[in-house]
């Protein structure tokens, strides 16, 4: 990869790249015109205009990368490429990608392994209920814990936000009555999250934070970013991050070069196919991994392009990382549609134009 901008007389492309008033960070790979990767511009154009138009709400970022070259990069309503921006819940994604790191260091940290093992001062929650006691790693990476966890809406039902008016997140999470048995059921639970992150801080035996600077973050280049913690100091792995978008891509690029940067080997290159397989079903649109979610065969997603390989992160408010293996892409969004209707509009986005214009210069 090469921090050398290629110099292309078109000036779609350079959009915003170019017009900092200080000098923008390096850009991590060339930039190129969408033409000369087989993806139709004038349909991106069509997309760049409804964006600035608020089409889709408020749209902070979009960037696209085809075949190691930067196509689209465009910043909105205010927002600049040294920005650093909320990914929300997004963040678990980046743990699942940390865990890979964790589990390719030492693979004796088997994800069937019982979650109680590494809380035995809350051992009061756990035995007083028999189901809490069969929960494994796996189970909270793939949401299907069993806790009676409600996550929708703000109102005192939430159970995400309710965790967040206490002093122990993970006390609260744990005290959660069963209603299914672990391992039968996906639930939308960030909980989940924030068991596994101490879980993995309790296994390496260091802060997280200061493990995912040294192990994850420092390869790739990234060199700022902000990480929210709990009121026990925990870093919150359930939606604490925040990244620049490019930055965010990194993260994307890492999962499809298989876990590849630079000629170093971050984690497994077998892990982004074993985080991203689907583990269970959360909707008739919806499939979940390891903290990673997928579309089903019934969603339209995929009517331009056909292959159903795309694997994403997704965050409150319009925070997603796409990435598209059979394509060679990854497309970031991020946004700040809360609390309205616009929270999902990534999906249009890509199906509509991005992938509409990747289909449009296919034989």
């Amino acid at each position: 990869m090469s921090l050398k901008i290629k110099i292309v007389f078109f000036s779609w492309v350079l959009l915003a790249a170019c017009s900092d008033e200080q000098p923008a960070p390096d850009a991590f790979l060339d930039y190129n015109h969408p033409y000369y990767e087989r993806v139709n511009h004038e349909i991106l154009n069509n997309l760049d205009n409804d964006i600035s138009n608020n089409k889709f709400g408020e749209i902070h970022s979009l960037i696209i990368i085809r075949n190691d070259q930067i196509i689209y990069e465009k910043y909105y309503n205010g927002y600049k490429r040294e920005d650093l921006h909320s990914v929300g819940e997004s963040t678990q994604s980046v743990l699942s990608a940390m865990a890979g790191i964790i589990l390719t260091d030492d693979s004796s940290l088997g994800l069937d392994t019982p979650v109680y093992r590494f809380f035995p001062e809350h051992e009061d929650l756990i035995k007083s209920v028999p189901q809490k006691d069969k929960i494994a790693l796996q189970h909270l990476m793939t949401n299907t814990s069993g806790f009676w966890w409600n996550e929708q809406g703000g109102s005192d039902e939430n159970n995400a936000f309710l965790m967040t008016r206490t002093d122990d997140w993970i006390r609260y999470v744990l005290s959660t009555p069963m209603i299914r048995e672990p391992g039968h059921e996906f639930n939308l639970n960030s909980g989940n999250a924030i068991l596994a992150g101490a879980i993995f801080q309790k296994y390496i035996g260091t802060d997280l934070e200061g493990y995912a600077a040294k192990r994850l973050f420092a390869p790739l280049g990234i060199k700022e970013w902000n990480w929210e913690r709990t009121p026990r100091g925990q870093v919150n792995t359930a939606w604490g991050l925040s990244l620049r978008p490019m930055d965010f891509a990194k993260i994307g690029y890492l999962y499809l070069k298989k876990g590849e940067w630079e000629g170093n080997q971050i984690f497994d290159r077998h892990w982004p196919g074993i985080s991203t397989k689907v583990r269970t079903g959360s909707s008739l649109y919806f499939n979940y991994g390891y903290f990673w979610w997928r579309f089903t065969y019934y969603a339209d997603i995929n009517k331009y392009v056909g292959i159903n390989d795309t694997y994403f992160a997704r965050g409150h408010g319009g925070q997603f990382l796409f990435v598209v293996p059979h394509q060679q892409m990854v497309i970031v969004m991020t946004a700040g549609n809360y609390n309205n209707d616009n929270d999902d509009k990534a999906f249009e986005i890509l199906r509509d134009y991005i992938f509409a214009a990747v289909a449009f210069n296919n034989p």
